[in-house]
């Protein structure tokens, strides 16, 4: 009996370090992903990590899978995951954004009379970080915290009119998912779409994502000139019209401006 036990504990006390041992190496890894300048692949995380590429698998699909890494589209690398910033504080890593942002947010919400969105580029969407309501009762659903998509969305589309052409087709080489019967799911027809956005310098949602509801976004530039934001104003489609959506082009451009004024 005394052996039985024994053995019970010993089998014991090597699963725990066992799973003791994975959790420090997927620790490692997400060091390695975060201090990276650029996504890295596995094969180099298996070297620095000094892993077998099967672990270092096994470990990133798992961080994978709960949103601490994400894999970018174009180089396969990886890089840390919303969730893990998710998991630091809310908003912590956009508050300065959201501060200097919000009065302008505010001011065009009051002046228009609809829902403005404060969002920021993501490799797979974007990411909606504030949200200033309209006071109306028909309005659009919260997006705080979540991603949309980019091939059906009026920032997503400003995004995709700003990237490198191979970049590009790599994404247009991927299925296009209908979220509605508007929705441009021909490269060809969406790449068009692009190319009038690069030129109008904003983008518009008709009924694309959700069929109710039409949306303009303009592209927000630090002053090194990267895309760091967009400013979006949405609404139902029988109160914002495809018309009312175009006469604010200039009134978008200038929020846009009002916000870059403000960063570093």
């Amino acid at each position: 009996m005394e052996n039985n036990n024994q053995n019970t504990t010993k089998q014991t006390s090597n699963k725990e370090s066992s799973s003791v041992q994975a959790v420090e190496r997927a620790l490692l890894l997400l060091k390695f992903i975060g201090e990276s300048p650029t996504p890295i692949s596995v094969g180099d995380l298996a070297k620095k990590a000094e892993l077998n590429r099967t672990t270092a698998w096994r470990l990133i699909g798992t961080l994978e899978y709960q949103g601490f890494v994400e894999k970018d589209p174009v180089s396969k690398g990886y890089q840390l995951g919303y969730a893990l910033y998710q998991l630091t504080s809310q908003h912590d890593q956009y508050g300065a954004l959201i501060r200097r942002a919000r009065r302008t947010l505010v001011e065009l919400k009051e002046e228009v009379g609809e829902t403005v969105l404060l969002s920021v580029p993501k490799h797979d969407g974007t990411l909606t970080i504030d949200q200033i309501d309209t006071d109306h009762s028909v309005r659009l659903v919260d997006y705080s915290n979540t991603t949309s998509p980019l091939h059906c969305t009026s920032n997503g589309k400003i995004l995709l009119s700003l990237l490198p052409k191979e970049e590009l087709n790599i994404l247009l080489e991927q299925t296009l998912k209908p979220f509605s019967k508007y929705t441009i799911t021909d490269p060809e027809e969406l790449r068009k779409e692009l190319e009038k956005i690069h030129i109008q310098k904003v983008g518009t949602s008709i009924g694309e994502f959700d069929e109710n509801e039409n949306a303009i976004s303009a592209p927000i530039f630090n002053k090194k000139k990267n895309l760091v934001a967009f400013i979006t104003l949405g609404g139902p489609s029988f109160r914002l019209t495809e018309e009312a959506l175009l006469q604010l082009k200039d009134r978008m451009l200038d929020a846009a401006k009002k916000i870059e004024e403000q960063l570093d």
